[in-house]
């Protein structure tokens, strides 16, 4: 061979590639200036959250599961324990069946594939209704997640759906169990797998926010959500499934199917404004950070609705991001009901929840909107007002009054004469 005929050599990276650059930019697969802990200049540019990867290299379920049911479910049943080897290898087809399905299991099932499936991640709603739920049969994490999904969507809509919660707990009790196993695993997963993981975290979220005591679980599964995602761009770049994870690809999917136009009347908004600035001197006492940074976040969602429903998304986003920021200890005391200062924020958290619902509802393109499933919401909010000791009531007394007017117009049925 001559010398002309040699392939040419290839480039030496002058230095060691890094792997510090912020998730934004290891999406795009750009170089990050890695101005940590400030927002690299890329992220300013495009007005993204910058955000970091952690040190930590592996998820646990102390970061993503509530801490009551990291390895039990409310009512124990030694015959539920998953196998002490690995149960985040995708297991054999009768890993997920032998257990038994009852026809209550296949209704829920069913009702998953009509109508109760996540619309999240974004643009995967074709997975929910094919590949995740053939995948759920070799999973046993996401089958019991899908369940326990059917079974609390169902028991909201439905007018003997009462009988279902006592199943929608048995299987969210499983599906926490395998996930726990799942986590625990002494093998690094493989992209497939976390993707999977991912799915489950998603679906026990959506199911959460169906239980009318589930705010704590909600809260700890939208922070697993973060937690895992971030994990699976840091080991793999990106899904194999689902496209729409990361912040700058999720805002261009909106942008375009929202308002540009304030969607809530000025007086709304600045009642809602006035009375979270009062909780701001409780703050100041504590001089408490994790909690400003969600105080913030609430702050600036209610002046976005002023402006546009794209502005208003967009902040909104950045409350669940305030969660994931604080560390474990600070979130757990972040939940607790006795924090009367929490409490208040919390509430304001459901308020602007149930403000943005017409957002969330022309963001779920291909699904009937049943405003009945967001009565767990309200429930959220009235019992943490009801919680409150006498003093503090006053500070949230709008936002008390506006969440049981909106929860008994839901019941009485007149926004379906709409």
């Amino acid at each position: 061979m001559i010398l002309s005929e040699l392939p040419p050599a290839r480039s030496i990276r002058p230095h060691a590639k890094s792997r510090l650059g912020c998730l934004n930019c290891k999406s795009r697969r750009v170089k990050c200036q890695e101005t940590r802990p400030q927002p690299c200049h890329n992220c300013i540019s495009r007005r993204l959250e910058c955000v970091y990867p952690s040190n930590s290299r592996r998820i646990t379920s102390r970061e993503i599961l509530p801490q009551k049911q990291r390895t039990s479910s409310s009512k124990p049943n030694r015959a539920l324990a998953p196998a002490p080897s690995s149960l985040l290898r995708l297991q054999p087809l009768s890993s997920a069946s032998s257990e038994g399905f009852t026809g209550e299991d296949l209704r829920f099932f069913h009702h998953f594939l009509l109508t109760a499936y996540p619309h999240l991640p974004f643009q995967s709603e074709n997975l929910w209704k094919t590949s995740l739920p053939a995948s759920a049969h070799h999973c046993p994490h996401l089958m019991h997640a899908i369940l326990c999904l059917g079974a609390s969507h169902l028991s909201l809509i439905s007018p003997s759906g009462a009988s279902y919660t006592a199943m929608a707990v048995e299987h969210r009790g499983k599906a926490l169990k395998y996930l726990s196993s799942a986590l625990a695993s002494p093998n690094p997963p493989t992209r497939t797998e976390l993707d999977l993981i991912v799915a489950t975290t998603y679906a026990l979220t959506f199911q959460a926010s169906y239980m009318t005591d589930g705010l704590i679980d909600f809260a700890f599964m939208v922070r697993g959500c973060s937690i895992v995602t971030r994990y699976l761009v840091e080991q793999y770049q990106s899904s194999e499934m689902f496209k729409l994870l990361m912040p700058n690809d999720i805002y261009a999917h909106v942008w375009p199917l929202l308002s540009a136009e304030p969607f809530h009347s000025p007086e709304m908004v600045d009642a809602c404004i006035e009375t979270l600035e009062g909780i701001q001197p409780l703050l100041l006492q504590q001089d408490d950070t994790p909690r400003y940074l969600t105080y913030n976040a609430i702050l600036s969602t209610y002046q976005a609705m002023k402006i546009s429903a794209q502005q208003a998304f967009l902040a909104f986003t950045f409350i669940y991001s305030s969660w994931e920021h604080m560390t474990d200890r600070e979130f757990i005391e972040f939940l607790d009901p006795g924090d009367p200062v929490s409490s208040l924020l919390l509430i304001h958290f459901v308020t602007a929840t149930i403000m943005m619902r017409r957002i969330f509802e022309a963001l779920r393109l291909d699904q009937v909107n049943t405003p009945r499933d967001a009565l767990a919401n309200h429930h959220w909010g009235i019992h943490r007002y009801e919680s409150l000791p006498a003093k503090f009531r006053g500070l949230v007394e709008w936002q008390y009054k506006f969440i049981t007017a909106d929860k008994a117009f839901i019941e009485s049925g007149q926004w379906a004469a709409r």
